[in-house]
């Protein structure tokens, strides 16, 4: 890539110009195509064994639980530990709770309790990696840099979700769950060859108050810090409200939709190709603040939600998935980038392990609920509802948003 493409100061690619930064993001980028098709299969291999919402509410209560846990656990280490370490170590074991997953399924031998028990050790492993890895972000770009990092960050996760659930639902086609468990296996050599490769991170903190006392001092931050308390309420709401349709979208597809494993990975798929379009959007309408896009992002994203659960086919659903993923992707950078550049250098690792906990661990803990709601109202009532609840908690919190950033 020529460097004089990436000249312009506002540029959505520029922070790939930086070697590191480059080689983390391009690692992650495959790692994450194996993670999006293991999130396929074990949702579809759920819903195959149980035919129930319920047990897909199950799975992702089972992600939340050591999330919330372990995540602040992960964001102090991270503070005082070397991250490149930190994150070898977590994608080492990754990789082999994959191998567990394989056999397992090759076999024969695999049932549900399997599935979730090796979920919920996964979103652990996750609780230490997310944090290590936001946190050194903000060190291998510049200051201006971050916004357009993060929101790559965020292209190379979801957007890796337009490859992964489409190969997986092939794959799922011709060669059944275990395949797709293989593969993602497989992938994770990328992102520890991209760590190999790299240079060292920032030089740990000192480490010398307890680990308790230090998660303590991210809690009081995020309590007195305006900015960062009123970005973790908004992604709460975001997480918990608007994204449980991605893990109820098996039954969604089998209900609703009535289709096939080839038609849930498109239908996964689907908001990955709105994250690629992410990085133009965040840099075209961040001018009014972070505050303000992150408000108006999660307005769409609850519209679309209720436009997508009543869908009268596949390709109405598809387009919507697309938006959704566009104005999720945009919301949650602009959050990511308020939360690091609102925190001094040595609390991002702890603020963010919290942000992993209003992220993802909302979004697992919310799946739980209106996954027992879909199993008493249908699949497409539930997440209706949750657009309609996302909206209104956006439009509470927008003139504290419009404050901030």
């Amino acid at each position: 890539m020529r460097a004089g493409a990436l000249a312009g100061p506002r540029s959505a690619l520029r922070p790939l110009r930086h070697r590191d930064f480059r080689l983390l993001w391009t690692g992650l980028l495959v790692s994450n195509t194996g993670t999006w098709m293991q999130f396929v299969a074990v949702g579809y291999l759920v819903d195959r064994l149980t035919l129930s919402p319920f047990y897909l509410g199950v799975l992702a209560l089972a992600q939340a639980v050591p999330r919330f846990v372990f995540a602040p656990l992960g964001g102090a280490l991270a503070d005082r530990w070397n991250r490149k370490a930190l994150l070898f170590w977590t994608n080492g074991w990754l990789a082999c709770s994959a191998v567990v997953l394989v056999v397992l399924t090759v076999t024969g031998w695999v049932r549900v309790w399997h599935v979730i028990l090796l979920a919920g050790l996964n979103s652990a492993l996750q609780s230490f990696d997310m944090p290590a890895r936001h946190s050194w972000i903000p060190s291998l770009v510049e200051p201006d840099e971050v916004l357009q990092a993060v929101t790559l960050n965020s292209v190379a996760f979801n957007g890796a979700g337009i490859v992964g659930p489409s190969l997986a639902g092939v794959v799922i086609a011709v060669g059944g769950e275990g395949t797709c468990f293989v593969l993602n296996a497989l992938s994770y050599a990328a992102v520890l060859l991209a760590l190999h490769r790299m240079g060292a991170p920032p030089p740990p903190g000192s480490g010398g108050a307890p680990v308790l006392d230090e998660i303590r001092e991210a809690v009081r931050v995020v309590r007195t810090n305006r900015t960062v308390a009123t970005v973790l309420a908004a992604v709460a709401a975001l997480n918990f409200l608007g994204r449980p349709y991605f893990r109820l979208m098996p039954a969604f597809a089998r209900e609703v939709l009535h289709t096939d494993a080839v038609g849930l990975g498109l239908l996964q798929a689907a908001p990955g190709v709105g994250t690629l379009l992410a990085p133009w959007y965040v840099t075209a309408f961040q001018r009014g603040g972070e505050g303000r896009l992150l408000q108006r992002s999660t307005l769409a994203l609850g519209a679309c939600v209720v436009l997508f659960a009543l869908s009268p086919g596949l390709a109405w659903a598809l387009a919507l998935l697309v938006a959704a993923g566009l104005f999720q992707s945009a919301a949650l950078s602009s959050a990511n980038a308020l939360v690091q550049t609102s925190v001094d250098p040595g609390m991002r690792g702890r603020v963010m392990g919290l942000y992993s906990v209003t992220a993802f661990g909302m979004f697992t803990l919310g799946s739980f609920p209106f996954g027992v709601l879909a199993e008493w109202t249908g699949t497409a009532v539930a997440l209706a509802i949750g657009g309609v609840l996302t909206v209104l908690a956006a439009w509470t919190l927008g003139p504290r948003l419009g404050r901030v950033g």
